[in-house]
């Protein structure tokens, strides 16, 4: 028998299990009340930008509330929880809070599209992943967030900027490895309409230095379909096809030329090298080794979504603390007067329920220390006097003698009640009665008649039985 191999390979080149579970944040990203299926699919869309550390196949529950979200989520170590909702006025707002504590931004979002209507376009820059790029997280890229040159101070896009860091782990450059960066979340903030815009991306790496037609043919010895072959039916020689221009014939690439971007035209993307890197480490995909030039390009694949920021308040919704101070709104603006009124009436608040939950406290240690005060004196009381429970202070064979004697008085009784005598004795003395009463020689004819027919019956009642 041959020997068994010992298995010494290191498959995992990043952090080790304990470094990268420790200090990462996970979300949840749910719906709540009425939404519409777009909305529903928009949800499991943002689940699949928030992978691997969120609970993908998390079910809402119809009656659920946020407050069991809130309540559930330390247990499982859940950092950030993102609500889709639907208002009355048809508006789609999206609330992403920190927890435990907050705060709470609401964001009401302009236009979004889903993965799937990106997928069915017909745009060459926008594909479909093949699915291994959920297993890392995405790497962010914000856009725009510094604080305006000239004007006032706007200190939300500070809190934007620190949420949306917040909502993935950060990079560590020398313990991650390279395969574990293939996607791209990018996060623009536009100062002009104040809208925010997300978009969401696949890294893929490319041979560099040659046309379109050229890694057409180097990719084809890959496929084992014929469907994305290059169409070599109406060409004389291979030279037809790699030196044609944009004005091919129809059906062929020259169609489809005009939605690449300018690096990726036949002419430019040979010529440019502003998107061509020398790989430090071996990439995912067919000939990507370490060393080689290839070239670095974006594929969206979904979803976008533009929002506003509205409105930040500094606790949670939906906890029983309550959402807090109003720390911005978008359409409210109030004075500093107002504002600090705001204020003291929100402190005002918080001390009386601080002096609430203190006396309820109190309330509650007292009544403990009462009723351990009584279990101790009946424990006391106890050692003097044994009380068992069930014992009484009557007799138990007494009572079991009480009982007998009664059943036995019962038995006899139904013994010496007999129907029949009882009949019979009456009967006789009913004769008596009559005799005493009534001589027999002044009785008439009619009376004896009478009597007769009563007699009747009481002797055929005696001869049935």
């Amino acid at each position: 028998m041959g020997r068994r191999r010992r298995k010494n390979r290191t498959h995992l080149k990043g952090p080790a299990v304990a470094e990268s579970e420790q200090n990462v944040p996970s979300s949840f990203v749910i719906k709540s009340g009425k939404v519409t299926r777009s909305i529903s699919q928009l949800v499991r869309d943002v689940r699949k930008i928030m992978e691997p550390n969120t609970a993908t196949r998390l079910r809402e529950r119809v009656n659920a509330r946020l407050r069991d979200y809130l309540a559930v989520a330390p247990s499982l170590g859940v950092t950030h929880l993102l609500v889709f909702t639907l208002t009355e006025a048809a508006n789609v707002h999206l609330r992403i809070a920190r927890l435990p504590q907050g705060p709470t931004l609401t964001f009401r979002i302009s236009r979004y599209s889903l993965m799937k209507d990106l997928v069915n376009s017909a745009l060459r820059n926008v594909g479909k992943p093949p699915g291994t790029e959920y297993m890392n997280p995405p790497l962010l890229v914000l856009n725009n967030f510094q604080q305006p040159a000239e004007g006032p101070a706007l200190p939300q896009l500070k809190l934007m900027s620190t949420l949306f860091q917040g909502l993935f782990p950060a990079i560590q450059v020398e313990k991650s490895a390279l395969p574990t960066f293939r996607r791209v979340l990018l996060i623009s903030y536009s100062p002009v309409s104040h809208l925010i815009s997300l978009r969401h991306y696949t890294i893929t790496v490319r041979p560099h230095g040659v046309s379109r037609r050229v890694r057409k043919l180097l990719n084809s010895t890959s496929l084992h379909t014929s469907a994305k072959r290059p169409q070599l039916a109406n060409t004389d020689d291979l030279a037809d096809y790699l030196l044609r221009g944009r004005g091919g014939t129809p059906g062929s690439d020259g169609q489809t030329a005009g939605y690449d971007s300018v690096s990726e035209t036949d002419n430019s993307e040979a010529e440019s090298d502003s998107n061509a890197v020398e790989l430090p480490e071996d990439y995912v995909g067919r000939g990507n080794k370490k060393g080689e030039r290839k070239a670095v390009r974006l594929v969206e694949t979904g979803p976008r979504i533009e929002m506003r920021l509205i409105k930040v308040v500094e606790g949670l919704v939906g906890s029983r603390k309550g959402e807090g101070e109003t720390v911005f709104h978008e359409f409210v603006h109030k004075s500093k007067t107002e504002s600090k009124a705001l204020q003291k009436a929100h402190q005002e608040r918080r001390k009386i329920k601080e002096a609430r939950r203190a006396e309820q406290a109190a309330n509650v240690a007292r009544k403990k220390a009462l009723q351990g005060g009584e279990g101790k004196d009946q424990e006391d009381d106890g050692d003097d006097d044994v009380d068992v429970e069930g014992l009484s202070d009557v007799d138990p064979e007494e009572a079991l003698e009480k009982i007998r004697n009664e059943q036995h008085r019962m038995e006899e009784d139904e013994e010496e009640f007999d129907y029949e005598d009882g009949v019979d004795l009456q009967v006789e003395q009913d004769d008596e009665d009559w005799d005493d009463e009534i001589g027999v020689g002044e009785v008439s004819s009619e009376e004896e008649e009478s009597s007769e027919d009563e007699e009747e019956p009481v002797k055929k009642r005696k001869q049935k039985r």
